[in-house]
């Protein structure tokens, strides 16, 4: 067991400094069942947390990574099979089955809160691109985000009604935070981070965006999904990264980038916060599971 991270939010002071609270006793916080990616067994295997007990769902030695849970399904990325390929499953990982076969590099899969259509990366067509692909794998197309099909991107996150999808796109020189409705239309650039803005993840109201900066120790930001300047949203000290929201709460990642990580929950606001799973393992990418 690691020594416990002292947690603390941001609040708006001088720009650059961190302001920190330790509060006394940690705010009540009820943690949803979710699934998470872990290499306490060698290699990284989903698992799934609920009311304090563990399960592993993967199979030995397959490697899958990154899972996202909507309507009664878990979809995620597996390197089972040589190179990044998506997988859809029930919540218990039964019933797998592989929805991309290319020789290309598929993974980030987001299925939508229908349960409908799977947005993804892919570099099948070269570099780094937004796709989408009914829940069966069938009719992959590319998103039309508005920039030249060389610039990558990456991060696809949904709206919570599934009319917008949230990404990140270099088309600005670094990565920044756009969102585009799904039927098409004009991408807008929601984030303005000079040293870049990372994995996009909306607010359960719909009305606002998550995002990672990582000047220095990774830390989160909020910024309106309709535009407009960005808040501090929470920080960490050694970091906090990978946002996963429904409801009232948020669960993210506490620690180092590519180390050893705490799962944390943290209220709406940002300023409650508790440490779910500490533990020796590199503990990372939440996702809620949602029945």
């Amino acid at each position: 067991m690691r020594g416990a991270k002292r947690l603390c939010w941001m609040l708006p002071v001088a720009p650059g400094l961190l302001a920190c609270s330790d509060p006394i006793r940690p705010e009540p916080l009820d943690v949803p069942p979710f699934v998470f990616v872990s290499d306490s067994g060698g290699v990284p295997a989903l698992y799934r947390f609920d009311a304090d007990a563990i399960t592993r769902l993967s199979a030995p030695g397959t490697d899958d990574r990154e899972p996202h849970s909507a309507a009664g399904r878990i979809v995620f990325t597996s390197r089972r099979d040589g190179n990044p390929e998506i997988y859809t499953a029930d919540l218990s990982l039964a019933g797998q089955v592989r929805l991309t076969t290319t020789s290309a590099t598929d993974d980030a899969p987001a299925l939508d809160p229908s349960g409908a259509t799977i947005a993804f990366v892919s570099t099948r067509s070269g570099t780094p691109r937004i796709w989408l692909m009914d829940v069966t794998g069938a009719n992959p197309r590319a998103l039309v985000t508005g920039s030249p099909t060389l610039v990558p991107e990456g991060s696809p996150s949904w709206s919570p009604d599934g009319t917008r999808i949230a990404f990140t796109s270099t088309r600005t020189n670094t990565s920044q935070v756009h969102v585009i409705p799904v039927a098409g239309g004009a991408s807008v650039q929601l984030s303005h981070e000079a040293t870049g803005a990372f994995t996009p993840e909306w607010s359960a109201d719909g009305q606002s965006v998550l995002y990672m900066v990582a000047a220095g120790e990774p830390s989160l930001m909020r910024v309106p999904a309709a535009g407009g300047d960005a808040s501090a949203f929470a920080g960490a000290d050694g970091g906090i990264s990978e946002p996963a929201c429904r409801g009232s709460i948020c669960l993210a990642v506490a620690g180092a980038l590519n180390g050893p990580g705490d799962l944390i929950v943290i209220s709406g606001s940002g300023r409650g916060r508790r440490t779910v799973l500490g533990r020796a393992f590199d503990d990372r990418q939440p996702a809620i599971v949602v029945p």
